[in-house]
């Protein structure tokens, strides 16, 4: 699909088929309480009986959004969809990082931990390629459930067992980002600047400079 336009007999179809509503999460917080949204732009489809079908994360261009509007809408890669192929392949590391990641984007942090850590502890040297991941989310997980230690503890982690991962930068920036929020400015301050020799041609240096003078300054907020 090279482009879409609203003749096209995808866009009318999902016309026909759907109920569009639009609400700021960032200010209707109790919105975003209720329907566990943690990023943003997040689509989420329900059934006329308020029933979740599964929902869409971050923007997508029009080529993209409509067959991932139609994958839902025919229940294809669904959390219901991997639930239940999972369920015919029990050993299947691809499908249980997606239903964790289903999870995890709907708030259901229990559940999402569960299948990051059965693949944490199932698959320690990351033979699969996920095992990085799964450190990853629990930690960002952790993090927004402001369980900081926790936070640290999983991106430490990362850091030390798996140094080629593509996360390894990642892990890197936020721990003394952690620290710099619970008021370890000693410690964010010595990360930060370790983070600068480490990934001198990081994307990331501005922001991390503009941290380091915050803690300088004494103004974090």
């Amino acid at each position: 699909m090279d482009s879409v336009t609203f003749n096209d007999p995808g866009v009318i179809a999902i016309s026909k088929s759907i109920i569009f509503s639009k609400h700021n999460g960032k200010e209707d917080t109790t919105f975003s309480r209720q329907w566990g949204v943690s990023a943003y732009p997040t689509m989420i489809l329900v059934k006329t009986d308020g029933t979740e079908l599964d929902r869409l994360i971050g923007y997508k261009s029009p080529e993209n959004f409509i067959p991932a509007l139609f994958n839902i809408m025919q229940n294809r890669n669904t959390l219901d969809d991997y639930l239940n192929r999972l369920a015919s392949h029990p050993d299947s590391f691809d499908l249980m990082i997606k239903v964790a990641e289903k999870y995890q984007y709907r708030g259901q942090a229990d559940s999402a931990k569960g299948y990051y850590n059965y693949i944490i502890e199932n698959d320690p040297e990351n033979t699969k390629g996920y095992t990085d991941n799964s450190f990853f989310a629990l930690g960002r997980m952790e993090q927004r459930g402001k369980n900081y230690d926790e936070a640290i503890e999983y991106f430490e982690k990362l850091e030390a067992d798996y140094p080629a991962s593509e996360l390894y930068e990642d892990a890197c920036i936020y721990v003394p980002y952690i620290y710099m929020k619970t008021g370890n400015d000693k410690k964010a301050l010595k990360l930060f600047e370790e983070f600068k020799k480490k990934f001198p041609e990081s994307n990331d240096l501005k922001w991390v400079d503009k941290q380091i003078k915050k803690i300088k300054e004494g103004k974090k907020k």
